[in-house]
């Protein structure tokens, strides 16, 4: 009998344990990274195969320009599709982001208006074909759970034409992907506090140690970044809403009611900030365990003896600077010719003349596997946040050299680390090059730093994908209602107490009041009766 007891005990925990999962057991993920390629997709992908290994099914948003690319590799042939194409031809699109990255050289305070220049009108016209799509949106109606990149504010219209449809009676869970240091309106949309004394706004490129004059320059940046963010997105996006019957978005509060947000920060490496529930850190999504380098690339790593390699880049697509910035090939290859270390230089195409013999050019680098090599002794690139944490991972001190956007907000947080030097790009010389990587290289303090940092990364209880396919099979059991912030109810005067400190100071304004006339007329009276008892003491002499 006791042994029949404890076989139904068994069965029907057994039921009970698949019952509580059932929710999750073979969900439909659908995931948007931008057009799907770059560090953003990168990103997303690593999230992506951790769920496929917990037997999700995954769809992954990508442009036709870029479709081809990605469907050739093996990590990226677990996902499915869903390919859009553009009003134009996708070799304009690929002209784009080829110009954007033109700009990398331009001063910092021209950067932004140009980019966004160049990006606003393709990303909002590509939207909008997007949406048109009936049967695009309709196939969506399948999803458990979306995870949308707040860096196309189309994610926006996605979920608005989805709830505009006949879907109302099944709940898709909304899930949010940052993959830069924290921007002010996404931390306030998702509930957290920005607290400008010691949270550097997005593309500043402060410390978290501000003083006076820079913590000017933050609020006023803020302000203006908040305000073209809005006056970039929110307009054109409504628009689009507008012909479609859909309601107007506003850029940052959009986001306000999703289920959960996924930061790409890791608080080893990244400065503080104080998160709301629903926001997950999930910093080091691309970093791993390094895989064994080919053949080739290995001999040439090995005969580096005990000084080591280098490993630079500027990024896939500053990788082709031999064509956009010739000189500046010519002044890195001056400083690498002095150096003892050996040179692994991601480069697509080769100058006209001979690299130094301590380089080594490819159009491709498996970085992290070369940042994981015992070998590598500095790693010097542009400042992505991707590659910002795979060499915190693997304890690799950092030259950075931001060209744009929040590469800036990287270089910042290697310096206040300790984690490398910085090197700014309109000072570029191969003397400065030479100097700053010998420092870093001969330093001892950067490599201390770094293998802290690292330790950190690594006493973790599971991977930042893990991590995230975790809480994204959360939502979709759960929701996220019961970890919203209250703060997204509360308007500005009441979240910021406006109207207590209002309150309060008329309250201390009228006892004030009342005392100072309280004490003048007893100040009067006593003067009154002071001066009738000196004109009453007159008359009686």
């Amino acid at each position: 009998m006791a042994s029949l007891f404890k076989l139904f005990l068994l069965i029907t925990g057994s039921f009970a344990c698949f019952y509580n999962s059932v929710n999750v057991y073979a969900a439909n993920v659908f995931v948007s990274a931008l057009y799907g390629e770059g560090s953003h997709f990168l990103a997303a992908s690593a999230i992506g195969r951790s769920l496929v290994a917990r037997g999700h099914n995954v769809t992954f948003l990508i442009s036709s320009a870029y479709f081809e690319h990605r469907i050739k590799n093996p990590k990226f042939s677990v996902f499915s599709y869903e390919i859009f194409k553009h009003p134009v031809p996708d070799d304009e699109v690929r002209e784009m982001f080829h110009t954007m990255n033109t700009l990398a050289f331009i001063p910092k305070d021209k950067q932004f208006t140009e980019m966004m220049k160049l990006l606003t009108g393709r990303m909002v016209d590509d939207c909008e074909y997007i949406i048109s799509d009936k049967d695009f949106v309709s196939r969506l109606k399948v999803m458990d759970v979306m995870v949308l990149d707040i860096s196309w504010p189309c994610v926006l219209m996605i979920r608005e034409a989805l709830r505009k449809g006949d879907n109302s009676s099944r709940y898709i869970s909304m899930v949010t992907i940052s993959h830069t240091p924290s921007w002010s309106g996404f931390l306030r949309s998702s509930g957290s506090s920005f607290t400008y004394s010691y949270q550097p706004e997005f593309t500043s490129g402060l410390p978290t140690r501000m003083n006076f004059i820079q913590r000017i320059q933050n609020v006023l940046m803020s302000v203006v970044i908040n305000f073209l963010a809005e006056l970039a997105f929110s307009p054109p996006y409504s628009k689009i809403g507008k012909r479609l019957g859909l309601p107007p978005i506003h850029f940052a509060q959009s986001y306000s009611d999703f289920d959960l947000h996924l930061t790409n920060l890791n608080f080893a490496s990244d400065f503080i900030s104080p998160l709301a529930p629903n926001v997950i850190p999930v910093g080091g999504l691309t970093a791993n365990l390094a895989s064994p380098l080919q053949k080739e690339l290995e001999e040439f790593v090995q005969s580096s003896g005990d000084h080591g390699v280098i490993v630079f880049t500027l990024g896939t697509y500053l990788a082709s600077i031999t064509t956009i910035r010739p000189e500046i090939v010519t002044m890195f290859a001056e400083a690498f010719r002095r150096l003892p270390q050996k040179v692994i230089w991601q480069l697509k195409e080769l100058p006209d003349w001979e690299l130094p013999s301590n380089v080594k050019a490819m159009p491709w680098l498996p970085q992290n596997d070369l940042l994981g090599h015992p070998k590598t002794r500095v790693f010097m690139y542009q400042g992505g946040n991707n590659g910002f944490q795979e060499a915190c991972y693997h304890g690799v001190p950092i030259v950075v050299i931001p060209l744009q956007g929040d590469q800036y907000d990287v270089a910042a947080r290697i310096e206040a680390r300790g984690l490398g030097k910085k090197i700014e790009k309109l000072e570029l010389n191969a003397d400065i090059i030479y100097d700053t990587l010998t420092e870093v290289i001969n330093n001892p303090s950067y490599n201390e730093v770094a293998d802290k940092v690292s330790a950190i990364y690594k006493d973790q209880p599971m991977s930042a994908p893990d991590r995230a396919a975790f809480w994204i099979e959360h939502v979709i059991k759960f929701g996220g209602a019961y970890m919203r912030s209250p703060a997204n109810d509360l308007t500005f005067i009441q979240y910021h107490l406006i109207d207590v400190y209002a309150f309060l100071t008329a309250i201390v304004v009228v006892f004030l009041a009342v005392v100072y006339y309280t004490l003048k007329f007893c100040v009067s009276l006593c003067c009154r009766m002071i001066g009738r008892g000196s004109s009453g003491k007159s008359k009686t002499e």
